[in-house]
């Protein structure tokens, strides 16, 4: 059976954020804890200002990409857990900066689209994402455990938890040469990551 529990992962070719201390990380991101996901989808409609009318009508203006609201929770007891932790914060940093600096030969490449995917093909399958946001605590309720980490030690909280927004991100030529309105409504395009 297919694993189907959340996840944000990689593109193939992209390998920056799988050095360092993320290296206990498999492409990215598997939540090992049921998160809670939301979904949030806009529509813009334009008012036409009739005068003498008691209601005004709406045009259709356009349809954003939904916004992906990710609240996941992780439980550290093992070392093993630690490092993951730690992995998925410095997964989370390195995916949220572009390359930057005279020595760096991709200088000027912005963050990499991502992948993310749950609970099987016409919820969220292999959609492409950027991180918007997001927010990492130590809370001041909860014990530390401590292991090495990169080389050094860190303490992690024995419960965590991690907020992030992801921003639906769909290439204009993908869109223009795939998506349909039939082709959405009887449910083909899920398994592209329309969504």
């Amino acid at each position: 059976m297919e694993d189907k529990r959340a996840r944000l992962l990689c593109k193939s070719g992209y390998n920056q954020a799988l050095q360092g201390p993320a290296s206990v990380l498999n492409r990215g991101i598997v939540f090992p804890y049921t998160p809670t996901i939301q979904t949030q989808v806009q529509v813009a409609y334009s008012k036409y200002d009739l005068v003498h009318t008691n209601s005004q009508p709406h045009a259709f203006q356009s349809s954003s990409p939904p916004g992906i609201q990710i609240t996941a929770t992780f439980y550290q007891q093992t070392t093993e857990e630690i490092q993951y932790l730690a992995g998925v914060y410095h997964f989370l940093r390195v995916v949220t900066k572009m390359n930057f600096g005279e020595g760096d030969p991709d200088r000027g490449a912005p963050p990499p689209v991502l992948e993310f995917s749950a609970y099987g093909a016409t919820n969220y399958e292999r959609v492409p994402v950027l991180v918007g946001g997001f927010t990492q605590s130590f809370p001041d309720d909860v014990d530390y455990v401590e292991a090495s980490v990169g080389g050094g030690v860190v303490q992690m909280p024995t419960v965590a938890t991690i907020a992030m927004d992801l921003l639906v991100q769909y290439s204009p030529r993908r869109t223009k040469s795939q998506f349909t309105l039939n082709g959405f409504a009887n449910g083909s395009l899920y398994r592209g990551g329309f969504i």
